[in-house]
């Protein structure tokens, strides 16, 4: 086997000890209401870029205004892990509920920025800072343990979206993985999502 199959072998949905590194639904519902926490609207829209993309924490601070697509309601991720050639170069489009675009433009005046030229970014506060206001987040969400953290947001919007129906492919895609070998954990749901998915058979 090689090394690179057992890197995905490797990959998986829980912890050792068998916690789950994942939001279910119900959490995910919380997190989201609980954002308000926030006082601040700049860090508020930040965990909704978060939730909304599954984006990595870094890659949500290295976006900039232009990296805010309202007319397609896109956002463009530069992926950070790509490697070789790829590596730093490599953008994938996300979409985003209209909404959350007209949340973004409203509180980060994204459309004045475009016609300006402006390549600020949105977020001006280190990854310390994100991890903070994420953990803030979850508390107020009574969200503890191996999922109350920016990776599991990142992993319940793979979960999500493959309980939605979501292809396997596309969920590659906006997650930025290399491999479909990555993507297909999201496929090895557990808990209240079983259940979810075994009720089809019964009804």
């Amino acid at each position: 086997m090689s090394a690179t199959n057992n890197t995905y072998k490797r990959l998986s949905l829980f912890t050792g000890t068998g916690e789950r590194k994942y939001l279910n639904e119900a959490e995910r519902d919380r997190f989201l209401k609980a954002i308000p926490v926030l006082k601040n609207p700049i860090e508020q829209t930040y965990c909704e870029m978060l939730f909304w993309t599954g984006c990595r924490v870094s890659e949500a601070l290295a976006l900039t205004h232009q990296h805010i697509d309202l007319e397609e309601r896109m956002i463009i991720i530069r992926s950070l892990k790509k490697r070789s050639k790829q590596k730093g170069s490599h953008y994938r489009p996300v979409p985003i509920p209209d909404h959350f675009a007209d949340r973004l433009n409203q509180v980060h005046s994204v459309g004045l920025h475009h016609m300006t030229g402006s390549v600020d970014k949105l977020w001006g506060f280190s990854r310390t800072t994100a991890w903070q206001r994420i953990s803030k987040v979850m508390h107020a969400a009574q969200i503890h343990g191996a999922m109350g953290c920016g990776k599991g947001l990142r992993h319940s919007y793979g979960v999500h979206a493959a309980l939605k129906g979501i292809p396997e492919t596309r969920i590659k895609k906006w997650l930025g993985h290399e491999h479909l070998e990555t993507t297909s954990i999201y496929l090895d749901v557990a808990g209240p999502e079983d259940r979810a998915i075994a009720e089809r058979m019964w009804t």
